[in-house]
């Protein structure tokens, strides 16, 4: 099955039949015709219909009903299926038009059709008028196919005499129609499977399920469906199946041979004992809590079938004795419980050929959801009328079907199934009776009725794959509701469906389910865990983790799937670790053979009862005996260190920056570090950002509603942070002269235990941490009340030398980057400077050298200290010491961490052997970097004459900075550009554009002598002669590396004809206006003058082909001095008149947005979507955005 050429095929029909039955809902309304005139009845009808919903909703409703019956036309027409014989939507094999409509044109309409034959053969001969007569035809006969289906799927062909017949697409029989779409969408090969109507169903409401996330708002419950709706994989819905209806058979039939049918059936040690008594097939009930469209009742069918065939029922009774008594279905999406219904006889009629042919086709037990629309008054008036008491209880549950389409199976009736029974048995007696208007409210409360009585049915297995949507995304009625009736699984729909799963089993029946694996860890699922373990038993597990569904990449939805007997067992579980493989397939095929191999290292046994002695009770199923008994030995994290909440500002952009935003001289005063996650790395690092501290800050934290201000003694305090959104643990030291937000897990030590800090962090960066970490919670967000329970064992053996030396190594590789608060100089210049190295080659090859023995000692620390931590544990089985080279998270930027991931094993090799390993460095990143230094120094915010920032507070100048390196003009190794603009330009106009100053950048740096050696290496290393690299690349360089927050503001003309570098700290309001006199209206007359020397060679030249050149490139530069009159004209100059000033500390956000067309568009900063936002903050002055 092409499930991508079926997801094309579905939502292209979507969109034509939303289409097409808009257009006919228009020409109904707005048409006076004789054929309208006739259907006047239901055109009412469908006015009435617009009045009580709306105008999106009716055709949405009326195009999905038709795509679900052309779908089911479809399919049963490939699979010879239709009762009469005849293919509907189908051509016969070898034509092209359906066969119902070729049949008529031969004069042979099925018997039992409803159909005026007389206006067919009119309109086939042509005695009666139509522009469009076969498709006049098909219509009539598409119509009472429909009808005649009614009597056997009249859940989904209702007859047809309503306003979904007006609103049929006026076209159907052409190649364009959605007929034909039908046809060539759905092969035969594809409808060979009745799992396709499940796929199709959920690629048809796929873009939906977009919309509603896109709006990221709380999900109403009529978007409930789209959001929620995943096919389950079939391999693991016949897991589901097999574990709980297989088994309870099996345990009780012993010499059953069903295990024969049973690929994924797992031999547990629940005995028959253990589980309910099951005598005959027809007492094993199957519920399917959330069918969808039906793919688990489906295979419960096949799986229910060998049982009956194998008891010796008659192959004919078999499919009607499945359905009416086995299988039941709850639903909250009419369009889903159709296909339910659908799928279910269809699999039924692949068993019993004359199935369709008997006039009391059974009826799937598919309950869909209706809202009970009756007040609470008039519910208690109508039953009274019917002469029923209402109890408190019953009126509750009544009140709770008044929200059924949005509480759905979660609804538990309060009220006896007695009370209940009676009550419908009472409203159906005073049908008699009543008049039209009571009729109408009886008819409701009927349906209700039944619908609390199959909600309080218990059955022998629940199989569900419910619905994942966390309460903090539900609307409030459903959100109160859950908070209400599953106060120990609130935290996610899936939970308390689980919960509601087990209360509608018999004792000792069978749950199975697929949902995320978050409950068994999270702290918020803590009561549910325990609840679990107390009052059921985890019979198997297969723990899938992320990639489970082929359709969902990435880590955030990772799941477990498994079957839990309603009652407490002292008997181990089995459970399956199958997280680690790639992909749906692999994890299969590692779970069947993990089957027949005890020892094969992912399938563990376990009793559940030993889950409890963690605190918190995490489903910790792979940990062996020292992992239990750990907890025991040692003391807790939470007995040594403590949080205390965390800072949140209500308003990022505003009191957030980079550090390299502001003034230097603000640092550490007026702003402060502040932790806030970021990427993957150990040790130390990630701190780029800045919160600001000034006191009228510090209040809003404090008193808005949004915000929160920590409390003072935890202020610039050493601590251990680490990223809260991550795969493997990352610890890094707090840096003590700031703070934290809540993107980390920031924590600090307490009294007289201070001294653990680095003991502390080395356990988190070593496996043993992360092994513990993952226990307590392998979701890719971590909580300080998820690791406190962590026990910390206090060794000798562990040398803190060790880790003393990996944030020496980490903190210094951190601060060689420009983007770090503590940076001084670039390596490259530093090797110069201490070993007068004058040849840039040499000096690479030493900086390799360097950070290549920094790294392997990082490695080979971080290797020694798992070793230690290991021993410690006790987890020699469980765990090695070695840690992947692409783990060591220096030089991130430096390394391709794709070649090194792949060169693990020769790298290491390389070492061991004495050798100098080859870290495959990218070479162009590395002078990526040393011309992103050399810039720094040609506008003075680094300098060649002393270490450190120079120029980094507003307004600075030349004098500035020759009083900050303490040299006089003339003694400077390099001085800064002293207008503050470099010109990049992709030709040699000005003698100090940014070419020409890196060229004087790298004579002063590395010398004269080797000057052109040294530019080809540089301009080999970077793929690049200089000057393309600075007019093509520099800036989408520059402003990655600085997170979208630049430094160097590039003003450019709309097609980078004239280009200009400044830097944000020395701008002052005069800065344009030179821009405007010194550069850009040189640069013009300089074109003037080139295009008068052109037009001289072409006057004065003899030869064509100069000529002609002359003529393409005056055009050239004409096409040039046009763009720079033009930005000059409507750009630049409003703006260097308007003289903008600027203030650093509101950030590059709201500073580079003043400037508007003038300077580079980048993504985020100054586009217009962000640009927008700029414009709505509260705390600037919107006129100045331009």
């Amino acid at each position: 099955m092409n499930t991508n050429k079926l997801k094309k095929f579905a939502q292209e029909t979507r969109t034509k039949l939303l289409k097409r039955v808009e257009e006919r809902l228009d020409y109904v309304l707005n048409t006076d015709s004789p054929e309208l005139r006739e259907q006047q009845k239901q055109i009412e009808a469908l006015r009435k219909e617009l009045k009580r919903t709306n105008r999106e909703e009716l055709i949405d409703k009326v195009a999905y009903t038709w795509f679900n019956r052309l779908v089911a036309l479809r399919y049963m027409d490939v699979n010879d299926y239709q009762p009469f014989h005849v293919r509907v939507v189908s051509p016969q094999d070898g034509f092209t038009e359906p066969q119902i409509l070729s049949d008529a044109k031969q004069g042979i309409i099925p018997d039992d059709f409803k159909v005026n034959r007389s206006k067919i053969n009119q309109l086939l001969d042509g005695t009666l008028d139509s522009q469009n007569p076969q498709n006049e035809v098909f219509k009539l006969l598409l119509v009472a196919a429909c009808n005649n289906l009614h009597s056997i799927f009249p859940f989904l062909f209702e007859p047809i005499a309503d306003y979904s017949e007006l609103l049929l697409p006026a076209d159907l029989i052409s190649e364009h129609s959605v007929i034909h779409d039908v046809a060539d969408g759905m092969t035969a090969e594809d409808c060979q499977q009745v799992e396709i109507l499940g796929w199709l169903y959920q690629f048809y409401i796929s873009e939906k399920k977009d919309e509603v996330f896109a709006s990221k708002g709380k999900v109403k419950k009529e978007e409930i469906p789209a959001a929620t709706q995943l096919f389950t994989p079939r391999w693991i819905v016949e897991y589901m199946v097999q574990n709980t209806v297989g088994k309870l058979w099996v345990l009780n039939h012993p010499n059953s041979r069903l295990k024969e049918h049973m690929e994924y059936y797992i031999e547990s040690e629940v005995t028959a004992e253990d589980v309910l008594t099951i005598d005959k097939p027809e007492e094993l009930t199957l519920l399917d809590q959330a069918c969808g469209s039906g793919h688990i009742l489906v295979y419960g069918f096949e799986l229910l079938y060998k049982i009956y065939e194998e008891e010796g029922y008659a192959p004919s009774d078999i499919p009607r004795l499945i359905i009416e008594h086995n299988l039941h279905g709850f639903e909250i999406d009419e369009r889903a419980a159709q296909l339910a219904g659908l799928a279910i006889l269809m699999k039924a009629r692949e068993h019993q050929r004359r199935l369709f042919r008997k006039s009391d086709v059974p009826e799937p037990n598919i309950t869909c959801f209706q809202d009970l629309m009756l007040s609470d008054e008039e519910i208690k008036d109508t039953l009274k009328s019917a002469g029923v008491e209402t109890s408190d209880e019953l009126l509750h549950d009544l009140q709770n079907m008044q929200q059924a389409t949005n509480f759905g199976s979660l609804i538990v009736p309060h009220a006896s199934l007695q009370e209940i029974g009676k009550a419908k048995l009472a409203c159906e007696q005073a049908m008699d009776s009543a008049d039209l208007f009571e009729k109408e409210k009886l008819e409701q409360l009927m349906f209700a009725l039944d619908t609390l009585e199959k909600l309080g049915t218990k059955v022998c297995c629940v199989i569900d794959n419910p619905p994942y949507m966390g309460t903090g995304n539900c609307n409030q009625e459903l959100k109160d509701f859950v908070y209400a009736n599953y106060p120990d699984s609130k935290s996610d729909l899936m939970a308390a469906f689980m919960e509601c799963g087990l209360t509608s089993l018999e004792n000792m029946g069978m749950l199975g389910m697929i949902n995320q694996h978050s409950w068994m860890f999270l702290s918020s699922y803590k009561e549910l865990r325990e609840k679990l373990i107390s009052e059921s038993f985890t019979d198997t597990l297969l723990h899938l983790g992320p990639r489970t569904f082929p359709e969902i990449g990435g880590e955030v939805v990772q799941n477990a799937s498994f079957t839990f007997i309603n009652d407490t067992i002292d008997k181990k579980g089995v459970f399956f670790r199958l997280i680690n493989y790639k992909d749906s397939n692999l994890k299969r095929e590692k779970f069947l053979e993990g089957l027949n191999t005890e020892n094969c290292g992912w399938r563990y046994k376990i009793e559940p009862e030993e889950f409890s002695q963690i605190d918190g009770s995490p489903i910790c199923y792979w940990f062996n005996k020292p992992f239990y008994s750990s907890f025991k030995r040692f003391k807790k994290l939470d007995d040594i260190a403590f949080i205390d909440g965390k800072n949140v500002t209500g308003k990022n952009d505003r009191f957030f920056r980079m550090h390299w935003e502001i003034e230097r001289a603000n640092l550490l005063e007026d702003f402060i570090p502040i932790a806030k996650g970021g990427d993957y790395r150990k040790w130390q690092g990630n701190i780029e950002y800045l919160i600001d501290w000034r006191e009228d800050a510090k209040k809003l934290y404090k008193s808005t509603k949004s915000g929160r201000l920590i409390k003072k003694y935890l202020w610039f305090r050493d601590g251990l942070t680490f990223s809260r959104m991550s795969n493997i643990v990352n610890c890094r030291t707090l840096d003590n002269r700031g703070t934290f937000d809540g993107t980390t897990v920031s924590f600090f030590f307490k009294e007289g235990h201070e001294d653990k800090l680095n003991w502390v962090q080395g356990f988190f960066n070593s496996v043993v941490g992360n092994y513990y970490v993952k226990a307590f919670n392998p979701t890719l967000v971590f909580q300080f009340i998820d690791i406190k329970k962590i026990p910390i064992a206090f060794n000798k053996e562990i040398k803190t030398s060790l880790i003393d030396t990996n944030n020496k190594i980490s903190q210094s590789d951190w601060d060689t980057h420009e983007t770090s608060i503590d940076f001084k100089e670039f390596e490259l210049i530093r090797f110069n400077n201490e070993g007068g190295i004058d040849n840039l080659e040499d000096a690479y090859e030493h900086y390799r050298q360097y950070w290549t023995n920094k790294f392997f000692q990082l490695h080979q620390n971080e290797e020694e200290l798992n070793r230690q931590f290991i021993e410690i544990y006790g987890l020699k089985e469980e765990l090695t010491p070695e840690v992947p080279l692409d783990e060591i998270t220096i030089l991130q930027e430096e390394l391709d961490s794709k070649k090194l991931k792949k060169k693990d094993a020769e790298l290491r090799r390389q070492k061991s052997e004495g050798r100098n390993p080859d870290l495959p460095f990218k070479d162009k990143e590395v002078f990526a970097q040393f011309i992103s230094y050399a810039v720094g120094c040609m506008f003075g915010r680094y300098s060649l004459d002393k270490e450190g920032l120079i120029l980094a507070n507003q307004g600075e100048t030349l004098e500035d900075y020759l009083e900050r390196i303490g040299k006089p003009e003339n003694e400077a190794t390099f001085l800064p550009d002293e207008d503050n603009i470099i010109p990049v330009l992709e030709d040699d106009w000005f003698e100090d554009d940014i070419t020409g100053l890196f060229y004087q950048f790298l004579r002063a740096s590395f010398g004269e002598q080797n000057f052109e050696k040294n530019l080809a290496f540089i301009e080999d290393k970077l793929g690049y002669d200089i000057r393309t690299y600075f007019s093509k690349y520099f800036y989408k360089d520059h402003y990655k590396r600085y997170n979208k927050r630049p430094l160097y503001w590039q003003f450019s003309s709309e097609n980078g004809v004239f280009k200009a570098l400044i830097y944000m700290h020395r701008y002052t309001p005069d800065t344009l206006n030179h821009m405007l006199n010194g550069y850009l209206r040189d640069f013009k007359s300089k074109l003037n003058y080139q295009k008068s020397h052109l037009q001289d060679v072409i006057n004065s030249s003899q030869d064509a082909k100069e000529v002609n050149k002359a003529e393409k490139e005056q055009r050239k530069v004409e096409s040039m001095i046009e763009e720079l009159e033009s930005y000059e004209r409507d750009v630049l100059m409003p703006l260097a008149t308007d003289r903008i000033e600027i203030d650093l500390d509101d950030g590059v956000l709201v500073n580079y947005n003043k400037f508007g067309q003038a300077v580079e568009e980048v993504t985020s900063l100054n586009d217009k979507k962000k640009k927008k936002k700029v414009k709505e903050f509260d705390w600037i002055d919107s006129e100045e955005i331009r």
